[in-house]
């Protein structure tokens, strides 16, 4: 009998415990690179041998995504989308200067239900203002070299180990890998700067890069994606050192891990652009005992706004009061969602403050891009166009008439553009003009004026204005105003901007829900 009561007791205390380490909340490791394609990756079909095995292991052990996109694709507009639940026009970071929202960012909700909240590197582009310990239990802050190199993320995570081993709580951690952000390694500013001091555990030779459809097959273009891909490998040796320092310490049993970039490659066409290599993202998560091993989604599209009510989703914490994504928790269970046919992206202005509101909406066929700012002489500049591509591209256009007409379209792009991503990948056919695809262009211009209505887009009013250029021209004066209105007037997030230094400027930017 005594044993009997024994057997009994122990089972109620073993399953006691079982429930208690079910409800538990999972820590939330949340990796992120900077300007990294979604196909630079091995499991996302990078061709160059041994390139991410670390990221690719993530994938391995969990899950991956296949159709996962941000919604902004430049810095820190993009990174807000994931901490804030708002598209860029709700949340008013539609650039790179501080704003004042009267709504919590997911690290502030995560403080309010238990969670040890941090971030490592970019603090500053990751978050609405620069009142980090509003957001952050802790912040770290790294310069020149130091955020590329593996040996500094290792040591960095160990340090946030142990200073969690004092707070006995849930974390949510972010972790902001500088690679492959320009300059690329072994790029002359790079070697320069020092920042080559930590270089890549492999070194790859132009003799085995390849250049995508969407860049010219130039030499220079050559050294530069080379330079690339290397910078790819650093990054994905610091995402090894984080998953080691993980493993090494008590918490990986119980621990949540996710990889992003924050848009696609710093190179024409790509980055500061909502074509696919603009907007598209390497997406990988594991779960341990929750996400079988080796999962894949390629069918249901998700984005960076939906990454906040997934995480109070995963975590068990009540959703907040207009997130404008939803939790793709259903995905993760490997079950089904419905209305995951399509996302929405934005492009507002450059680091600087040079406007051109861009609207996109993509289907798993299409994509529709509506640039109000184009009129022909209003030339678009982003960082691109100050590296290598950039310049080759500008020059061949002089001589190679079909290198000219891409760089026209580099420049000044057209009202709107339509691409049929099965057979144009990377979006080199227009056919918005084509008489053959007009139902598609009517159908998704209807879709994404449905979105930009309901989310309140400042835009909306160019679209339904969009046949006429006069006042097409109106809408780009006024934004152009508000634009020199904040470069001298609001906090920024750069040293300088349209309108010269930024160190004096006070203000915040009253997002849309404070207007």
């Amino acid at each position: 009998m005594f044993n009997q009561i024994l057997t009994a007791t122990l089972l109620l205390i073993f399953n006691a415990n079982f429930i208690l380490a079910d409800k538990a909340q999972p820590n939330i490791l949340f990796i992120t690179v900077d300007d990294m394609n979604w196909d630079s990756v091995g499991v996302y079909g990078s061709k160059l041998p041994e390139i991410t095995p670390n990221i690719d292991s993530i994938a391995n052990e969990g899950m991956l995504f296949e159709r996962a996109y941000v919604q902004a694709s430049n810095c820190s507009p993009s990174r807000v989308v994931f901490q804030s639940g708002r598209y860029p026009s709700s949340s008013g970071m539609r650039g790179f200067y501080m704003v004042n929202a009267n709504y919590p960012m997911l690290p502030e909700v995560l403080k309010n239900n238990g969670y040890f909240t941090a971030v490592i590197n970019k603090p500053r582009d990751t978050s609405f203002s620069g009142d980090y310990e509003k957001y952050w239990d802790q912040s770290i802050i790294l310069k020149g070299a130091e955020k590329r190199g593996a040996q500094v993320y290792a040591q960095g995570m160990k340090d946030f180990f142990s200073l969690l081993d004092e707070k006995n709580k849930a974390f949510y951690c972010l972790v902001n890998i500088a690679d492959p952000h320009k300059p690329f390694y072994q790029d002359p500013k790079s070697t320069e700067s020092g920042f080559d001091e930590y270089g890549p555990s492999r070194i790859y030779t132009s003799s085995e890069i390849t250049i995508p459809e969407f860049l010219p097959k130039h030499p220079g273009v050559k050294i530069e994606m080379r330079n690339y891909y290397n910078s790819v490998k650093r990054a994905d040796d610091c995402v090894g050192a984080i998953l080691k320092s993980l493993k090494d310490s008590s918490y990986e049993e119980n621990t949540i891990v996710i990889f992003v970039s924050d848009h696609g490659m710093p190179l024409p066409f790509a980055k500061s652009s909502l074509y696919q290599n603009g907007i598209r993202t390497p997406w990988v998560m594991k779960w341990p005992e929750k996400i079988k091993p080796g999962s894949k989604d390629t069918e249901h599209m998700i984005s960076a706004v939906d990454f906040f009510p997934t995480i109070l989703n995963i975590c068990g914490i009540r959703k907040v009061k207009g997130l404008e994504g939803r939790s793709f928790l259903p995905l993760i269970q490997g079950k089904t969602q419905k209305y995951r046919d399509h996302i929405f992206a934005e492009f507002n202005e450059n680091a600087i403050g040079l406007v051109y509101p861009t609207r996109a909406v993509h289907n798993k066929k299409f994509a529709y891009i509506f640039n109000p700012w184009s009129d022909g002489k209003r030339t678009f500049s982003s960082a691109s166009s100050f590296h290598k591509s950039y310049k080759v591209i500008k020059e061949l256009a002089k001589t190679d008439p079909t290198v000219a007409k891409r760089f026209n379209h580099l420049s000044f792009r057209e009202l709107e553009e339509l691409y049929d991503l099965e057979n144009d990948p990377d979006c080199l056919n227009n056919l918005a003009k084509n008489p053959a695809y007009q139902t598609q262009l009517k159908q998704l211009r209807a879709k994404l004026s449905q979105h930009m209505s309901k989310i309140g887009d400042y835009a909306l009013e160019a679209i339904k204005k969009r046949e006429s250029a006069n006042e097409l021209v109106q809408f780009m004066q006024e934004q152009d105003m508000q634009s020199i209105k904040r470069a001298e007037v609001i906090q920024w997030k750069r040293h300088k901007n349209r309108v010269g230094g930024t160190g004096k400027n006070t203000e915040l930017f009253m997002s849309p829900a404070n207007l």
